[in-house]
């Protein structure tokens, strides 16, 4: 064929806050209806401090009503058919589009002990309006699960259930733990289990970090230094616990995390320390969980969604990292995505790199992901994918 077949690993979809009360347990709408005005007040002052509000109004006035694809089915294939996508996989959002699920259960999902019911209150709304949203187009949307897993078991493993048996393709986890058990406690092997048997695929998504005094100057650039590092925690948690080892099956996906920079190191920092060299030994026994090597487990579980993928003097990190385990993602509808610009995105990431590898990052890696209806996927990306001689021209200019 000669189209490229897109599956972007990183969408972003909710309801404008408000909307989500429909969804969510009449037990909780008192307290809906008290705080949902003050959380979309508290989002819009944090977007101030957090990100660029000049920048940002000016982005939103240019994109119009595209950005009523977040919940609007119509005006999200119609951007997805414009990018060249024929299939997106969809977090929560968070603050961009001021359209988070309510009571903290977003991307940025952190652990706050004292909302843990209310937090799973609006994972579940965010749930069932997802699910709905995704049957109304399911080749194209795949659906992820908010579930806040830091908490009760028992309620992680019932949400797990409704999720495969409402159509979601996925979960999706909170990555930084405070001062919960990290991943590598073996209470979790029951999910681990449960996640390997359904073929769901684990998610973790950049957002949450701890606290930081936003009063105080230099605090941006920490979070920019960090987030990765939060983001991918659980990656070395599971490695070394042995949960790898364990579930051979089970399928991990570290999204947004700087996956150009970041992961190369990541795996070489980890096969140095399993390496128990001299200076590391005194330490003791802490790679006996494994048979092989971490980045082997890494080669064979694990996949990185790279947002907006960097230009092509870095195109030599994609092979680092394995060209089979790169998910290409555009973002969308957030404003450091490549959306309303991806085929010029893709090509300067891309352009000039053999066929199949493009392929691959674009969109076949995600098939051995994702239970997706791979000949629905084709028939689409026939109509609206990018043409692979477009790559090759652009590229050469």
């Amino acid at each position: 064929m000669d189209r490229y077949l897109v599956i972007s690993s990183d969408g972003h979809a909710g309801l404008p806050p408000e909307r989500y009360r429909d969804y969510l347990e009449s037990k909780y709408h008192k307290i809906f209806d008290e705080t949902v005005p003050l959380e979309i007040k508290a989002r819009e002052e944090h977007e101030k401090q957090f990100l660029i509000d000049d920048f940002n109004t000016k982005w939103r006035a240019k994109v119009g009503d595209g950005l009523a694809g977040a919940w609007d089915g119509a005006t999200r294939n119609r951007v997805l058919d414009g990018d060249g996508v024929a299939a997106e996989v969809l977090f929560p959002d968070g603050i961009t589009e001021r359209n988070a699920p309510p009571f903290g259960a977003d991307i940025g999902l952190k652990p706050s002990p004292e909302r843990a019911e209310l937090q799973w209150a609006g994972a579940r709304a965010h749930n069932r309006w997802l699910a709905e949203f995704c049957q109304d187009d399911p080749h194209r949307r795949i659906g992820l699960a908010v579930i806040p897993a830091l908490y009760d078991l028992d309620e992680t493993a019932k949400e797990i259930e409704w999720a495969a048996q409402n159509g979601l393709k996925g979960v999706f986890f909170p990555s930084f733990s405070g001062d919960y058990d990290l991943y590598n406690h073996t209470k979790y092997h029951r999910i681990w289990a449960m996640l390997q048997e359904m073929r769901l695929p684990l998610h973790f998504h950049s957002g949450a970090a701890p606290n930081y005094d936003i009063s105080q100057p230099g605090w941006i650039g920490t979070y920019l230094c960090e987030y990765a590092f939060w983001m991918t925690r659980p990656l070395w948690g599971m490695t070394f616990g042995g949960v790898f080892e364990e579930y051979p099956e089970l399928k991990v996906c570290f999204t947004e995390a700087g996956g150009e920079f970041w992961f190369p190191w990541i795996l070489q920092l980890m096969d140095i320390r399993a390496s128990a060299k001299h200076t590391s030994g005194k330490l003791g026994d802490y790679y006996a969980n494994m048979s092989m090597k971490p980045s082997e487990y890494f080669a064979r579980q694990v996949w990185v969604g790279c947002s907006a993928l960097p230009d092509e003097e870095t195109t030599q990190s994609y092979y680092d990292i394995g060209i089979d385990r790169i998910l290409w993602g555009t973002d969308y509808p957030h404003p450091e995505g490549t959306w309303p610009h991806t085929l010029d995105k893709m090509v300067e990431s891309l352009g000039g790199l053999p066929e199949d590898d493009i392929q691959a990052m674009l969109g076949t890696n995600a098939l051995e992901v994702y239970d997706l209806d791979e000949d629905a996927l084709w028939k689409i990306a026939k109509e609206i994918g990018p043409k692979r001689d477009g790559f090759i021209k652009q590229a050469a200019e």
